[in-house]
């Protein structure tokens, strides 16, 4: 297993089109295997089997949730994300996609998750979740993960 902690400052792209404000933000990224990402989906989404990525917000989505405070130059804490290493592997190779490509789609994948988007939720939803990835990786140089 591979565990790293993400600062997404600068080299995050800043833009008014993401419809969020940029402030410095910290991700705890795990790259883990399928067996530990397989018990964690099955635990806390109930589907026993492993799934590219999970994402797990450090604050829960509530009408009346107070915001964790942040002390001033520290950076705000989403969450963490557990990528299922094989899992990605294959389907980069199914899809044709290098590896780092997809592995990248996958991060800014689950981190707008953290943020709060939930493609499952609606249509729509997934909709604007997709238009902000492509715009993302774009910015990135990356091409659409959807073609």
């Amino acid at each position: 297993m591979v565990q790293a902690t993400l600062r997404l400052e600068s080299q995050w792209p800043a833009s008014p089109a993401f419809g969020w404000a940029l402030a410095p933000l910290e991700v705890s990224v795990l790259l883990s295997d399928d067996e530990a990402v397989q018990a964690l989906n099955a635990q806390y989404r109930g589907k026993d089997k492993p799934t590219n990525i999970l994402s797990f917000a450090m604050e829960e989505e509530a009408d009346d949730a107070m915001p964790m405070p942040i002390m001033a130059g520290e950076p705000r804490l989403l969450g963490d994300l557990i990528l299922a290493y094989q899992t990605v592997q294959r389907e980069a190779a199914e899809q044709d996609k290098p590896f780092d490509q997809h592995l990248t789609h996958l991060l800014v994948h689950g981190t707008l998750h953290l943020l709060g988007y939930d493609h499952e939720r609606s249509e729509d939803e997934a909709q604007q979740q997709e238009a902000r990835e492509i715009a993302i990786l774009a910015q990135l140089g990356l091409p659409n993960p959807y073609l």
